[in-house]
């Protein structure tokens, strides 16, 4: 359970601050589409026996560079690539654990996640991934911001704006496809996802956000693995159920105090 509770923390942490820019870039449905990849490459790992966190890591960054390709909008939209990217990458993860030796249960673990399960290990490799994406976004925090909030006047003031959209993405990728084997594909969306939301819907500020996506992904994380053990459900179902909550909390407490 300790294990479980330092890298869920991590995990959530660090969702939760990219997925305030997740929320602002409207990238939504290219943080499910890398989970896609990042989850296609650990079923290609499982299927021939080798390190899954490495080949996460290259399909995770095969997505990374198809989506941050300003180009795929000249002929077809983007969704169209995104949505095709997604139900492929799933399809192929699917036929490739049908294939394993234990196909079911790899399958369950790859989309639920098994977070009581991870090794001491995980948490180094967690640390090693995390530490690295940690100091790029302290040092080029308001380049990250001003390109996710308002692309046309960074450009308009001389910033590269395809540049960091392509740091960002791969930070984004790094983050997923570290994340991705130990809390599970469903997880990692909800992470990056409803503790934006949430803040989002109640701050004001950008900094107010981040700090309210913090609190709010750490607490259902403890929430939830306290409450897994208590009750014996499984514990990543329960975070999200939890997520859930938190945000249908925000939707009252908007129209309840909103001016």
């Amino acid at each position: 359970m300790k294990t479980a509770l330092t890298a869920g923390s991590l995990v959530a942490l660090f969702c939760s601050y990219l997925g305030v820019f997740v929320v602002l870039r409207r990238i939504i449905f290219v943080s499910i589409a890398l989970a896609s990849f990042s989850s296609l490459g650990v079923a290609v790992a499982v299927f021939f026996g080798k390190n899954p966190l490495f080949f996460s890591f290259i399909f995770a960054f095969i997505g990374v560079y198809i989506f941050s390709r300003q180009n795929i909008e000249k002929r077809l939209p983007r969704e169209s690539v995104i949505g095709l990217s997604y139900a492929l990458a799933s399809a192929l993860a699917i036929l490739f654990l049908a294939k394993s030796a234990h196909g079911e249960a790899d399958m369950l673990n790859l989309i639920f996640g098994n977070i009581l399960s991870i090794s001491n290990k995980n948490i180094f490799e967690l640390i090693a991934v995390l530490i690295p994406v940690g100091i790029i976004h302290v040092m080029f925090y308001k380049e990250f911001l001003f390109s996710a909030y308002d692309s046309e006047m960074a450009e308009a003031l001389g910033m590269k704006v395809s540049f960091w959209n392509f740091l960002f993405y791969l930070t984004l990728g790094a983050v997923v496809a570290v994340s991705i084997h130990i809390t599970g594909v469903l997880l990692v969306f909800t992470f990056l996802l409803v503790p934006a939301m949430f803040a989002l819907n109640i701050a004001n500020s950008i900094k107010l956000s981040i700090g309210i996506s913090f609190i709010v992904a750490e607490a259902v994380t403890w929430l939830g693995l306290i409450f897994s053990f208590v009750w014996d459900l499984p514990s990543s179902s329960l975070i999200i159920a939890f997520c859930g909550g938190t945000f249908l909390f925000s939707i009252l407490y908007r129209k309840a105090f909103a001016k």
